[in-house]
């Protein structure tokens, strides 16, 4: 008995560390750039953190302008908070790079049913695209680096 109050504990415990601040509600579905970051304080002071040096932003220039991302995260997930803020401050760097932000619930799921169609089991998901082929995923973190394992992907792509 003793340890299954301490696993619910646990458990509720784990669930409050995920949860959303007071002012926040969790976001699902379809959600704009700007919605994120004017709606998400934790979104907005880490993209307002993040800063590019002059060889990242370099690398991130050659990339084809092709380049389309689908970006499967949570609003209350500490990982999407800490990537998906970065991914938009790269996106920032050439303007014909394309993107879809989806807001998964709880159970990574959405209305439209497309992490599910995507295979998404974990957030943030990005997907890369080239010329709309994917050429490759990040699940949870980066690697390296966002901008590396992205340039990564696309110079493998285009080997």
């Amino acid at each position: 008995m003793k340890k299954q109050f301490l696993s619910c504990c646990l458990s509720i415990g784990l669930l409050a560390g995920c949860a959303l601040n007071d002012t926040e509600q969790m976001a699902e579905g379809d959600i704009s750039r700007q919605q994120l970051l004017s709606s998400q304080v934790q979104f907005s002071n880490g993209y307002h953190q993040f800063h590019l040096s002059e060889e990242k932003t370099a690398l991130i220039r050659e990339w084809p302008d092709s380049t389309h991302f689908d970006v499967y995260f949570g609003t209350w997930c500490h990982d999407s908070e800490r990537e998906v803020p970065k991914l938009l401050k790269i996106m920032d760097v050439n303007k014909a790079f394309s993107h879809q932000l989806i807001a998964l619930n709880y159970q990574k799921t959405e209305a439209k049913g497309r992490a599910k169609k995507a295979g998404v089991q974990f957030t943030p998901t990005i997907v890369i695209y080239v010329d709309d082929q994917e050429i490759g995923r990040i699940i949870e973190r980066s690697r390296k680096s966002l901008v590396d394992d992205i340039d990564k992907m696309i110079k493998k792509h285009n080997a």
